[in-house]
């Protein structure tokens, strides 16, 4: 079974930076696409090709930590000995990652990195966080938004699974 949304509507979106008056031929134009679900009233707005090429521009850590955050929500969800679930979506999870300084996401150790995008994502002023667009914020109210709520959620919960991880491990040392 298909789960994609059925579209009504699609079109191109542009957002013009400059208005020469030449016309679009010298126009700096940001091109993105923009669509109405077939069961919802609000306008879908998003940037495709900015986006990955925006993702293809960082540290060449960048996508597998994202796999690495969206593989931990997996795993608290369906392995981890807690009532709590994790509900954040892989689009907001990308664009958190997305705003981590670059410094830590060359760390090469991947647990080091792990834990130290936690603790910066922990103390992060969220209102400069961006979609990997860099178009619109992360946090906000529309659609294509997220809610600091669930961001601050995943932050706390995937925590709580490294220090219960990390303190086993040490305590095996420990013992071997």
């Amino acid at each position: 079974m298909c789960r994609c949304a059925k579209l009504e509507r699609m079109g191109e979106y542009r957002v013009y930076r400059t208005y020469p008056e030449g016309g679009d031929e010298d126009a700096e134009i940001d091109k993105g696409m923009h669509f109405m679900p077939q069961n919802g009233n609000d306008r879908v707005i998003n940037f495709p090709k900015i986006h990955r090429e925006n993702g293809r521009e960082m540290h060449s850590n960048y996508k597998e930590t994202v796999r690495i955050f969206k593989n931990a929500r997996y795993y608290y969800n369906n392995h981890f000995d807690t009532l709590w679930t994790i509900d954040a979506h892989s689009y907001g999870i990308e664009c958190l990652i997305y705003n981590v300084p670059e410094g830590i996401l060359k760390r090469t150790s991947r647990s080091d990195r792990f834990d130290e995008i936690l603790t910066h994502l922990e103390d992060a002023d969220f209102s400069s966080f961006d979609q990997v667009s860099e178009m619109e914020s992360l946090f906000g109210d529309s659609n294509t938004q997220w809610s600091t709520n669930e961001a601050d959620e995943l932050i706390i919960r995937l925590q709580e699974m490294w220090e219960d991880w990390y303190s086993k491990r040490k305590n095996a040392q420990l013992f071997h």
